[in-house]
């Protein structure tokens, strides 16, 4: 019995040293494995560092510039209206702007009462958004511009309807700054497609682009410029080649694949501000331990990954540049442009590989309620930084000499109406937008002011006696603009 014991105990020893040496290989392994990951990492990370580094990207201006409306081109005594960021879009899933019948109502029972100039202050159409079948998503040339501004004008045939009644009076202007959304309102051809569907002829000074607004005491842009995201090396025209700014990428490469997935909270992720949030607004989506919006937050996640993994890229033309074709380089061209338009594919592909993978694990630890606390938190930190950014840089510009006789600093972009006192009676306006706002995702909470503008009597005095105002509809007038209870991240 004693034998068959000690036996018995050696083996149980033998099983025991043979597990632990199992576990330390697999330790080992994975060990190993991370290792080799970490450096994988590692050489990524100084890849990117080195092509961030060294790539060098020239900008070329074009001829296909819009320049700055100044003092001499301004009527201080005809009255003047600012809206901004209407976001209309190509009527589909993905458009933005659903408020066609009470934007054609302001229209023609209030900003046609006197004569008037109707300022839109950027972003008023949506060429981000609009897909075609016979325009590549990546095509950033003068036909696709004007087929994606013809896309938007047959959508929103009411609006263009009411401004094409509104310009036909000598005394109206309807002038359009340009903003990241429809920068391509740069082309001609862009422009001039508008102006045919408001029935002008060319050169009519009844329609007029410009990049800015500056004169009779008032300065206007559409704030982009004050956005690490959405700033241009060069804002004032087309550029070669053609200037992809990181917002811009964001929106054509991740969020109008987003949209289109069935969660339900889908269509409102292009309503962002800053983009600098996106990564946040996902992950403190509630229901997280839903596999739909699994899914739905990995894809954004996965995708906003790598958009900003890498420099953003530039538009690499349908056709080689004219040294190429004299170059015996030119046989490469087509595979690698091929290889190239296929990089947003392949991203896409892989971001809805990772959602699927997302949607089908199961158990997730309460410590995602912890990540989705802390992300509320930092998203409403973001939006409140972002907001106070672009009130700072207004506030800069009001102290710059050229500036000095300006009482009115106004912008949009930031989708959030705001009024601030500079002091010495000079005020810094964010007009908002007529899109739909949720400031709080979980409540679903929106702005009760849904339509504002500003208004600008007329007179030399006008931009003293400003006033930031909402539409309520034909029934009563105007209101005030008041201050909202800022949206609170719980």
């Amino acid at each position: 019995m004693p034998t068959k014991t000690n036996n018995s105990s050696s083996q149980h020893a033998q099983a025991r040293a043979c597990a632990a040496r199992y576990v330390q290989r697999i330790a080992r392994w994975w060990l190993a494995l991370l290792i080799r990951l970490t450096i994988a990492v590692a050489l990524l990370f100084a890849l990117r560092w080195i092509v961030l580094r060294f790539r060098r990207v020239r900008i070329r201006p074009t001829a296909y510039a819009t320049p700055p409306i100044g003092p001499e081109e301004i009527d201080t005594q005809r009255r003047r209206i600012v809206m901004s960021d209407l976001h209309l879009g190509g009527g589909d899933r993905r458009d933005d702007f659903c408020d066609d019948e009470a934007l054609i109502a302001f229209i023609e029972h209030y900003v046609m009462q006197e004569p008037t100039e109707l300022i839109l202050a950027g972003d008023t159409f949506e060429f981000l958004q609009v897909s075609l079948p016979d325009v590549a998503d990546d095509e950033w040339s003068q036909r696709a511009a004007a087929r994606r501004l013809q896309a938007i004008i047959e959508a929103h045939s009411g609006v263009i309807d009411a401004l094409r009644r509104f310009v036909q009076p000598a005394d109206n202007r309807l002038t359009i700054l340009i903003g990241n959304h429809d920068f391509e309102l740069h082309y001609p051809a862009a422009k001039e497609v508008l102006r045919q569907a408001l029935h002008l002829p060319a050169n009519d000074p009844r329609l007029r682009f410009g990049i800015s607004y500056h004169g009779g005491g008032v300065y206007i842009v559409h704030g982009n410029q004050f956005d690490r995201w959405n700033r241009f090396v060069n804002f004032a025209s087309i550029s070669e080649p053609f200037e992809v700014v990181r917002g811009t990428q964001l929106v054509k490469e991740v969020i109008n694949e987003l949209e289109e997935d069935p969660f339900p909270l889908a269509p409102l992720i292009d309503n962002i501000k800053p983009s600098s949030a996106f990564f946040w607004y996902l992950m403190s989506l509630q229901r997280l331990r839903d596999p739909a919006a699994r899914r739905f937050v990995t894809r954004g996640v996965i995708g906003f990954l790598q958009v900003t993994a890498w420099a953003p890229p530039h538009h690499l033309s349908s056709e080689p540049d004219e040294w190429l074709r004299r170059s015996p380089l030119l046989a490469l061209w087509q595979p690698i442009a091929a290889f190239r338009r296929q990089r947003v594919t392949r991203h896409q592909a892989i971001a809805r590989q990772f959602g699927a993978a997302a949607e089908a694990f199961s158990g997730l630890p309460e410590v995602v309620d912890q990540v989705r606390d802390e992300a509320r938190r930092q998203a409403s930190r973001e939006v409140s930084t972002f907001n106070d950014e672009i009130a700072r840089e207004m506030a800069f510009i009001a102290r710059l000499p050229a500036y000095r006789n300006d009482h009115l600093f106004v912008c949009g972009h930031t989708h959030l109406a705001r009024v601030i006192e500079l002091g010495e009676g000079r005020r810094y306006i964010n007009v908002g937008t007529w899109t739909d706002i949720v400031f709080d995702v979980e409540t679903m909470r929106r702005p009760s002011q849904r339509y504002p503008f500003l208004e600008i009597p007329s007179g030399s005095d006008g931009a003293h006696r400003a006033q930031l105002l909402v539409w309520h509809g034909v029934d009563q007038p105007p209101h005030p603009w008041h201050e909202e209870e800022p949206p609170r991240q719980r």
